[in-house]
């Protein structure tokens, strides 16, 4: 069912206001698909499904090809795996996405050094997860990322980190947490007659009219230290260390 957004505001703003989405979208659209050329191989590793595939026509418009796997098989999914055990030789890609995914395996370690592995020498890999997020997709919901932790992880898979970018600061993640009220009085075990109207109220004071100030704000805020998350570029180098275990 769609959102009451969707249905009344021009698509290009309803997207700009999904803030936990927007700042990793746009990431891979400044950073990585203006990469993508006819002949490259692509990863798209822990893609989700179709409906979750949000950037897959971009990602194709470039000509390059596009090999998406996921823990669960269904439509859009070309391999039902493991993103800590990857059924792809050494050296396979030229560029492997990984989004909001790292949050959700038992591992990141090892997923990190499987995910390097795939990678061609002087690879690229585009990382994003989150700091700060409500629980989700329970019970696989393990981890939240520091940029400090995610840097050691790199490290030890054997990557070189090129960029890092906050997904967001703390205006936007305030916009967000806001904006999960929401999700809360629908969840709540409060009387119908009271649930319909908070909800709807909230919808339109927290989606719409205070997010939209609060992400004009996040523009003054340069220096994230309170961030929805972390979106990273990696590099493999011709020459990879040994990885370390952590």
């Amino acid at each position: 069912m769609k959102s009451l957004g969707s249905l009344l505001l021009p698509r290009k703003l309803h997207e700009r206001l999904q803030v936990e989405r927007w700042y990793v979208h746009e990431f891979i659209r400044r950073e990585a698909i203006p990469l993508m050329t006819p002949g490259m191989r692509v990863l798209d590793a822990g893609s989700g499904k179709l409906p979750e595939q949000f950037l897959r026509e971009e990602i194709l418009a470039t000509g390059a090809t596009l090999h998406t796997c996921d823990l669960n098989f269904g439509p859009g999914v070309d391999f039902e795996a493991d993103v800590s055990d990857l059924p792809f030789e050494d050296g396979a890609y030229d560029i492997v996405l990984n989004t909001q995914v790292l949050e959700h395996v038992k591992d990141p370690g090892k997923v990190c050094r499987d995910l390097a592995r795939v990678l061609k020498p002087g690879g690229l890999l585009f990382l994003t997860t989150p700091q700060s997020s409500p629980l989700h997709n329970l019970p696989w919901n393990f981890f939240n990322f520091t940029n400090l932790g995610l840097g050691l992880l790199m490290d030890a898979a054997g990557l070189e980190v090129e960029k890092v970018r906050a997904q967001g600061g703390h205006f936007a993640l305030l916009a967000f947490e806001l904006h999960w009220t929401v999700r809360e009085i629908r969840r709540s075990a409060m009387p119908a007659v009271l649930k319909l109207p908070l909800q709807l109220v909230a919808q339109v004071l927290f989606g719409f009219v205070i997010k939209l100030p609060l992400i004009w704000l996040d523009r003054f805020d340069r220096d994230p230290l309170n961030t929805m998350g972390w979106n990273l570029l990696c590099r493999k180098p011709d020459s990879v260390p040994t990885p370390l275990s952590i």
